[in-house]
């Protein structure tokens, strides 16, 4: 497994995720428009990120990328498929084990059941399976819920290991996966032990991020209170059992990329950079070779 994090391109941040012995990968927003093509411009800025990117002895995880709604018109799947056929093809150029990641595929409809929705999502994602294994990339839906929180309207599909069985068994392609973050289900009550057992087959990519759960404040205005009874912290600084949850992904054989996603109100502004090290630290004392 190689230790990561989600920032966005820069120069400096390659060079300090380089001079980090812990990092081995980065996860990077976009990708950057100005990687996407086939234009001489496209090519010389990949080029230059492959250079910067070798030069500190790190890789690409993954790109964190924005999905097409399940309520996207058929009549419009066209110019998405050929959208995402370049995307495609930067995370081929830039490493073979690029996952292309993030939060979708949103568009929930609540005034419809989950299995409609699913329906919705196979209508959708079917072509975006099938060109993911033509192009020889991985996707990965993190099981981020949404602002509105689980199965709000517009919000996430991807979010209980319930719905995950539901989507792959729509979709079966074995190019579609999870980028999976236990911090999403703690707060939602659900065993991320149990989900991760149950799907470690189609998890493409792990997101490393915690969260902390307040109980005196969740006794009083319960779980249907948006928010104020717990936050996101990073690994080390809240209560799930790392080392153990790295134990179990070992034992069944994941080898990709952990990425830590950095949402730490603690550890914010001008300590933002410390979080990374001091996260990256306690995570390489988790991972099991």
């Amino acid at each position: 497994m190689k230790l990561g994090f989600l920032t966005p391109y820069s120069e400096e941040i390659v060079q300090f995720a380089g001079d980090d012995p812990n990092f081995e990968c980065l996860e990077f927003s976009g990708p950057p428009a100005e990687w996407v093509g086939d234009t001489d411009e496209a090519h010389v800025a990949r080029e230059s990120a492959l250079k910067l990117l070798n030069a500190n002895g790190l890789g690409i995880s993954s790109f964190l990328t924005n999905w097409l709604s399940i309520r996207t018109p058929s009549a419009e799947l066209s110019a998405y498929l050929d959208h995402f056929s370049k995307v495609f093809d930067v995370c081929r150029a830039m490493g073979d084990n690029v996952v292309l990641a993030g939060a979708g595929p949103m568009g929930y409809d609540p005034s419809i059941g989950l299995e409609d929705n699913v329906a919705r999502y196979k209508e959708v994602y079917t072509p975006i399976g099938n060109l993911a294994e033509e192009k020889g990339v991985l996707i990965g839906f993190e099981n981020w819920p949404g602002g509105g929180g689980p199965f709000s309207d517009g919000g996430n599909l991807s979010v209980t290991p319930e719905a995950w069985g539901l989507m792959f068994d729509a979709v079966p392609s074995k190019a579609i996966g999870l980028e999976f973050d236990p911090s999403h289900l703690i707060w939602q009550g659900i065993d991320s032990f149990e989900a991760f057992e149950e799907f470690s087959d189609r998890v493409n990519i792990l997101h490393a991020k915690d969260t902390e759960i307040f109980e005196e404040r969740l006794k009083r205005v319960g779980v249907f209170r948006r928010g104020g009874w717990w936050r996101y912290r990073l690994p080390g600084f809240a209560d799930f059992n790392w080392p153990q949850f790295f134990a179990l992904v070992h034992e069944h054989g994941f080898d990709g990329s952990v990425v830590i996603e950095h949402e730490d109100a603690v550890f914010s502004g001008n300590r933002r950079l410390e979080g990374f090290t001091r996260c990256g630290i306690y995570l390489s004392n988790c991972i099991l070779d």
